[in-house]
């Protein structure tokens, strides 16, 4: 059995904030190569349709990379815990002077 280690507030803290810094620093990689890409478009003469497999592949991996740091970084900020930890009650609409027999 593996024992898990109990982290103090401070400990848990400091390492979300290690994880936010990488994660700002995978961004900035990524921007790089967004940027590279995009440059080298903006003279792409040809048909988009036509695009070398090599690019779609940077372009794929790019996304699928920019998708998990800002899943990620949305994780370690806690900007989804305020959304589904809310309790949302639904809507209720009562519409008065109605006659059911006529609907």
């Amino acid at each position: 059995m593996v024992k898990r280690k109990k982290y103090t507030d401070k400990e848990k803290l400091e390492i979300n904030n290690r994880h936010i810094e990488m994660f700002n620093k995978s961004l900035d990689g990524i921007e790089l190569l967004l940027d590279g890409i995009l440059n080298d478009l903006r003279f792409y003469d040809e048909s988009f349709l036509e695009l070398p497999k090599p690019l779609i592949s940077a372009l794929d991996f790019i996304i699928s990379s920019l998708t998990k740091i800002q899943k990620s970084q949305r994780q370690a900020l806690g900007l989804d815990d305020e959304i589904t930890t809310q309790e949302v009650e639904p809507e209720i609409s009562i519409i008065e002077g109605i006659n059911l027999s006529k609907v």
